[in-house]
């Protein structure tokens, strides 16, 4: 049995992650957990604190997720490789999701529309403006934007969207029905862990 151990930012990624993750990994073989905190602070303390112990456990495999944001992916990846590289004693993989979550969510439009039918994919589907997800600056701000449900709202009930779209996130076998490189490339990184 593998034990994979789901590090995050915040509750939303959560979300999504216990509807893909069922469908995406042998639960026969593979159980897992996701740690999500309360922010970036949160979640670099729990990689001092928590992680240590919990990569003791037998079988163990850590995945740790972050929202670049506007920072470096390359130095974000470094600046937690730093803090966790000597105190980890299990297998683990960092991904930086490319600028938030919001951008996995775009790049399934098809998702969206099933989680809100009013949404309309094809008046964005093909927009320049919607052709490279993880570029986006503010993605949540775009979607909030896009789904009539939420436009007049000052801000994204990021919670409510994850759990209403999550359910319908295409998984493919190779993950690139998504335009998200981004989700690719953390789903492929669960795949390695979990092999």
């Amino acid at each position: 049995m593998i034990y994979l151990h789901i590090f995050t930012e915040e509750p939303s990624i959560e979300k999504v992650f216990n509807v893909i993750l069922p469908k995406l990994l042998n639960s026969d073989n593979v159980h897992f957990r996701v740690y999500a905190h309360q922010g970036k602070d949160d979640l670099m303390h729990a990689l001092r604190t928590t992680l240590p112990t919990i990569s003791k456990i037998p079988n163990s495999r850590i995945l740790i997720t972050r929202d670049q944001d506007l920072y470096s992916c390359l130095e974000l990846k470094q600046q937690i490789n730093d803090i966790i590289k000597d105190k980890c004693k299990s297998p683990y993989l960092i991904r930086i999701i490319c600028r938030e979550l919001e951008a996995w969510f775009l790049g399934d439009m098809n998702a969206i529309q099933r989680a809100y039918p009013r949404f309309e994919p094809s008046k964005y589907q093909n927009s320049s403006k919607f052709r490279d997800v993880d570029i986006i600056h503010s993605p949540n701000e775009r979607l909030k934007e896009i789904i009539p449900d939420y436009e007049k709202l000052d801000n994204l009930p990021k919670n409510e969207v994850a759990e209403r779209i999550a359910p319908y996130l295409t998984i493919d076998n190779e993950f690139t029905f998504n335009k998200s490189p981004s989700f690719q490339n953390t789903l492929n990184a669960i795949q390695k862990l979990t092999l």
